[in-house]
C-alpha cells in the first residue's frame, strides 16, 4: 500500500495525465496525495479527463512557487500509508514501478530516472549508482518509510524563501541522521520535459546559504519542517 505524493499545478496537467494512465494499470493499493495551489482549475481538469480515481487533492496557498517543500510536507502529513513515494506529476514509469517497489517495502529506495529531451527523446540518467548514487535527495522517484521521514522532520521550510537546494539538504540531513537508503537501477522512470527557470531573483544564493548553515551546524532534524 502506497501513498504517492505528487504536488501539482496547471503547468503539469498534461504530463500527469500520461503518468496517471500508467499508475492506474497497477493493482497495488495506492492513494495519490496531490497538494495544489490551483484547486479549481486542477479539479475541473481531473473531472474532464477522468483522473479522480485514488486521488486526494489538497488546496494550499502560495503566491509564488519556489519549491515543492511545503507541498511534500503537506502530503506526508496527510498520507494514509507507511510507504511514501515522493515524485512529481511529470515522472512517468518506464518499468513496473509499483510491483517492483512492493517487493522492497520497508526499505528506502531511490529509483533510476532518465531526463527527457525537448524533442521527446530519452536523455541522460539523472540518478544511478554511479551518478548521484550517494544522495537520497535525488527523489525524482523514491520510496521512503514515513517513520524515517519523520526522524528528520521532513523538508526544511526555510527553503521556501529561495530556490533549489531543498532536495540536496533533505539528502544531506538524511545521511547525517544515519538513515539507510539504496539506489535501484532496475526501477526506471522518465522525467517528462518541461521548461526550467529560477522563480525568485537571487533565490539560488539564499537557498545555498541556508544549506551551508544546516551543514555547518550539523542539522538533522530541521526546526521548521513536517511537524
Amino acid at each position: 500500500m502506497f501513498s504517492i505524493i505528487l504536488p501539482i499545478d496547471t503547468n503539469r496537467l498534461e504530463q500527469f495525465k500520461k503518468t496517471k494512465l500508467v499508475y492506474d494499470t497497477y493493482p497495488q493499493v495506492k492513494e495519490f496525495i496531490m497538494p495544489t495551489r490551483s484547486f479549481k482549475e486542477v479539479s475541473e481538469y481531473f473531472q474532464e479527463h477522468k483522473l479522480w480515481k485514488d486521488v486526494k487533492l489538497i488546496p494550499y496557498e502560495l503566491e509564488v512557487f519556489t519549491s515543492p517543500v511545503m507541498a511534500f510536507n503537506i502530503g506526508v502529513r496527510n498520507a494514509k500509508y507507511d510507504q511514501i513515494i515522493i515524485s512529481s506529476p511529470e515522472t512517468i514509469p518506464l518499468t513496473d514501478v509499483l510491483p517492483q517497489l512492493e517487493k522492497l517495502i520497508g526499505r528506502n529506495v531511490v529509483c533510476q530516472v532518465y531526463d527527457q529531451n525537448e524533442d521527446g527523446t530519452q536523455g541522460i540518467s539523472l540518478v544511478n549508482k554511479i551518478f548521484r548514487g550517494d544522495d537520497p535527495g535525488m527523489y525524482f522517484l523514491a520510496m521512503f518509510n514515513k517513520s524515517d521521514i519523520e526522524k528528520i522532520n521532513g523538508w526544511d521550510m526555510e527553503f521556501m524563501n529561495g530556490y533549489a537546494y531543498d532536495d540536496t539538504d533533505f539528502g544531506a540531513r538524511w545521511k547525517r541522521a544515519g538513515l539507510p537508503f539504496e539506489i535501484n537501477e532496475d526501477i526506471k522512470a522518465l522525467h517528462q520535459w518541461h521548461p526550467r527557470y529560477e522563480t525568485i531573483p537571487g533565490g539560488y544564493n539564499r537557498s545555498f546559504q541556508h544549506y551551508c548553515w544546516n551543514t555547518d551546524n550539523n542539522v538533522t532534524y530541521c526546526k521548521n519542517g513536517l511537524l
